[in-house]
């Protein structure tokens, strides 16, 4: 099998296990294996697969043959996590993630991990500061990346990071940064999103903290875009300014929008 064979299978692959079909990307996963089986990444993918099927005991085998190979493979950490969480272990889950990225390697796939598993447990100091090293140390140039590029590590790791980043500091009163990381958010998005009159749910909790945090100012010009530029109703607006009131940060009360 040459190199464009090879690709071209594991496209094929890919978009079998994007659509749900397990048995299919299973089976593909297993030719490559047959004809390389020294192959950690293959081994991985199957150990994946199989845990998509819910087939922890292959799954782990498949990670055990992949550390074999490989003592400090992280992914394979990370999968060995992903098992145990879902079967219900978020303390082993923890620390295989934590393995993950202390093989000397950066990873930021087990950092991810950790950020996911702590906002779950409510560990909300703990997702923060996981949240915050990843986006300080992963795609440090992401501003410069082309749109396309962007787009991909949006929907890899960073929206995930942004947002639970974000949701802790408000869960845990930390209003003024939050602030500042939705606003890093949005601008992030707004490079590549070339709608101009997309109006977010970012832009809704920003406003609502910014009402939480009585600074007038900057409650006041979110509001003037959103009315004249978003042409968001005043009656919605009115509806966020009680949901704040009330403490409805990140979601709302539908009572405050009946008509």
């Amino acid at each position: 099998m040459n190199e464009q064979e090879i690709e071209k299978l594991l496209q094929k692959i890919s978009n079998q296990k994007m659509f749900g079909e397990t048995e299919k990307a299973i089976a593909g996963l297993h030719i490559l294996n047959n004809e390389f089986p020294k192959e950690k990444k293959y081994l991985a993918l199957l150990a994946s697969s199989y845990l998509d099927a819910d087939s922890f005991d292959v799954a782990e085998e498949y990670c055990a043959k992949a550390l074999e190979i490989d003592p400090n493979y992280a992914e394979a950490f990370e999968l060995k996590g992903l098992i145990e969480e879902k079967k219900g272990d978020d303390e082993q889950a923890e620390k295989y993630y934590k393995q993950s990225i202390s093989t000397g390697i950066p990873f930021k796939m087990g950092h991810l991990r950790l950020v996911l598993l702590y906002y779950k447990l409510g560990k909300y100091d703990d997702a923060i500061k996981e949240a915050e090293y990843l986006l300080d140390n992963f795609d440090i140039g992401r501003n410069e990346y082309s749109a396309d590029e962007q787009r991909q590590i949006f929907a890899q790791w960073l929206s995930f990071a942004y947002n639970r980043l974000y949701s802790s500091l408000i869960r845990i009163g930390q209003y003024e940064k939050a602030a500042i990381r939705i606003k890093e958010f949005i601008a992030f998005r707004a490079n590549y999103v070339k709608d101009p009159y997309q109006f977010l749910t970012e832009d809704e909790i920003l406003f609502k903290l910014y009402l939480a945090l009585n600074d007038e100012e900057k409650m006041k010009e979110l509001e003037e875009k959103m009315l004249n530029h978003y042409m968001v109703p005043e009656s919605i607006i009115d509806s966020m300014k009680k949901d704040a009131q009330q403490g409805y940060l990140e979601s709302a009360n539908p009572e405050n929008y009946t008509v």
